[in-house]
Protein backbone atom coordinates (compact mmCIF):
# COMPACT_ATOMS: atom_id res chain seq x y z
CA UNK A 1 0.00 0.00 0.00
CA UNK A 2 1.06 3.25 -0.91
CA UNK A 3 0.79 6.06 0.81
CA UNK A 4 -1.65 8.06 -0.78
CA UNK A 5 -4.08 5.02 -0.53
CA UNK A 6 -3.39 4.69 3.40
CA UNK A 7 -4.18 8.40 3.92
CA UNK A 8 -6.79 7.94 1.36
CA UNK A 9 -8.55 4.51 3.41
CA UNK A 10 -7.57 5.80 6.92
CA UNK A 11 -9.68 9.53 5.76
CA UNK A 12 -12.39 7.59 4.50
CA UNK A 13 -12.20 4.47 6.94
CA UNK A 14 -16.18 5.77 8.05
CA UNK A 15 -17.78 4.62 5.12
CA UNK A 16 -16.78 0.77 6.07
CA UNK A 17 -17.54 1.46 9.91
CA UNK A 18 -20.80 3.51 9.70
CA UNK A 19 -22.26 2.60 6.28
CA UNK A 20 -21.60 -0.41 5.40
CA UNK A 21 -19.34 -0.04 2.21
CA UNK A 22 -17.21 -2.87 1.83
CA UNK A 23 -13.37 -2.74 2.75
CA UNK A 24 -11.47 -0.47 -0.13
CA UNK A 25 -10.01 -1.58 -2.84
CA UNK A 26 -6.35 0.45 -3.89
CA UNK A 27 -5.32 -0.12 -7.48
CA UNK A 28 -1.70 1.62 -7.30
CA UNK A 29 -1.43 1.63 -11.09
CA UNK A 30 -4.19 3.72 -11.71
CA UNK A 31 -3.78 5.87 -8.44
CA UNK A 32 -7.11 5.23 -7.23
CA UNK A 33 -9.39 3.21 -3.66
CA UNK A 34 -12.82 2.72 -4.86
CA UNK A 35 -14.99 1.77 -2.04
CA UNK A 36 -18.26 0.03 -2.65
CA UNK A 37 -21.78 -0.51 -0.80
CA UNK A 38 -24.45 -2.74 -2.39
CA UNK A 39 -27.87 -3.77 -1.11
CA UNK A 40 -31.25 -5.20 -2.74
CA UNK A 41 -31.74 -2.13 -5.02
CA UNK A 42 -29.18 -0.32 -5.06
CA UNK A 43 -24.35 -0.05 -5.50
CA UNK A 44 -22.75 2.81 -5.19
CA UNK A 45 -18.94 2.90 -6.04
CA UNK A 46 -16.87 5.65 -4.13
CA UNK A 47 -13.74 6.06 -6.42
CA UNK A 48 -11.44 8.27 -4.96
CA UNK A 49 -8.38 9.22 -7.83
CA UNK A 50 -4.98 10.59 -6.13
CA UNK A 51 -3.16 11.76 -8.71
CA UNK A 52 -5.87 14.82 -9.68
CA UNK A 53 -7.51 14.21 -6.44
CA UNK A 54 -10.75 14.02 -7.88
CA UNK A 55 -13.97 11.84 -5.72
CA UNK A 56 -16.31 9.96 -8.18
CA UNK A 57 -19.51 8.38 -7.45
CA UNK A 58 -20.80 5.92 -9.44
CA UNK A 59 -24.68 4.72 -8.75
CA UNK A 60 -26.10 1.71 -9.82
CA UNK A 61 -29.14 -0.44 -10.03
CA UNK A 62 -29.42 -3.69 -8.77
CA UNK A 63 -31.72 -6.76 -8.60
CA UNK A 64 -31.70 -8.75 -5.96
CA UNK A 65 -27.86 -7.27 -4.89
CA UNK A 66 -26.65 -7.88 -8.45
CA UNK A 67 -26.76 -6.50 -11.73
CA UNK A 68 -29.70 -7.03 -14.01
CA UNK A 69 -29.43 -8.95 -17.10
CA UNK A 70 -29.93 -5.71 -18.87
CA UNK A 71 -27.15 -4.35 -17.40
CA UNK A 72 -27.41 -0.40 -17.52
CA UNK A 73 -24.41 1.97 -17.70
CA UNK A 74 -24.08 3.33 -14.07
CA UNK A 75 -24.85 7.01 -13.22
CA UNK A 76 -21.29 8.54 -12.58
CA UNK A 77 -20.82 11.98 -10.85
CA UNK A 78 -18.43 13.99 -9.12
CA UNK A 79 -18.95 13.85 -5.59
CA UNK A 80 -19.16 18.10 -5.64
CA UNK A 81 -22.00 17.78 -8.53
CA UNK A 82 -23.93 15.70 -6.93
CA UNK A 83 -24.04 17.94 -3.65
CA UNK A 84 -23.61 20.99 -6.06
CA UNK A 85 -20.48 22.24 -3.95
CA UNK A 86 -17.66 23.45 -6.07
CA UNK A 87 -14.91 21.03 -7.13
CA UNK A 88 -11.63 21.67 -5.82
CA UNK A 89 -8.20 20.27 -7.72
CA UNK A 90 -5.11 19.28 -6.92
CA UNK A 91 -1.61 20.29 -8.68
CA UNK A 92 -1.04 17.03 -10.13
CA UNK A 93 2.30 15.76 -9.85
CA UNK A 94 3.24 18.93 -8.04
CA UNK A 95 0.85 18.17 -5.02
CA UNK A 96 2.82 18.05 -1.60
CA UNK A 97 1.23 15.19 0.81
CA UNK A 98 0.32 18.14 2.67
CA UNK A 99 -1.95 19.38 0.20
CA UNK A 100 -2.79 16.20 -0.39
CA UNK A 101 -4.11 15.11 3.02
CA UNK A 102 -5.90 18.68 3.03
CA UNK A 103 -7.79 17.89 0.30
CA UNK A 104 -8.63 14.65 1.19
CA UNK A 105 -9.61 15.32 4.50
CA UNK A 106 -12.10 18.08 2.28
CA UNK A 107 -13.76 15.04 0.41
CA UNK A 108 -13.93 13.11 3.66
CA UNK A 109 -15.81 15.60 5.25
CA UNK A 110 -17.93 16.51 2.21
CA UNK A 111 -18.95 13.00 1.55
CA UNK A 112 -19.67 12.15 5.62
CA UNK A 113 -21.79 15.14 5.77
CA UNK A 114 -23.84 13.85 2.36
CA UNK A 115 -23.35 10.50 2.62
CA UNK A 116 -26.74 9.44 3.54
CA UNK A 117 -28.72 11.76 1.69
CA UNK A 118 -26.49 10.28 -1.62
CA UNK A 119 -28.49 6.95 -0.56
CA UNK A 120 -31.35 8.42 -0.53
CA UNK A 121 -31.04 10.55 -3.76
CA UNK A 122 -29.64 7.29 -5.64
CA UNK A 123 -32.34 5.56 -4.75
CA UNK A 124 -34.50 8.12 -6.58
CA UNK A 125 -31.97 8.73 -9.78
CA UNK A 126 -32.57 4.97 -10.31
CA UNK A 127 -36.48 4.84 -9.89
Amino acid sequence: MNLFSSITEESFSYLVNDYGFLEPVSTDGSWKTTFLYVNDRIGIEIELNYRDMDAFVFIMKLENGKLPDHEEEPVKSHLEDLINVQRTKSNGDQTTIEQFEKGISRKSELLKHNIGGIIKKSRVILN
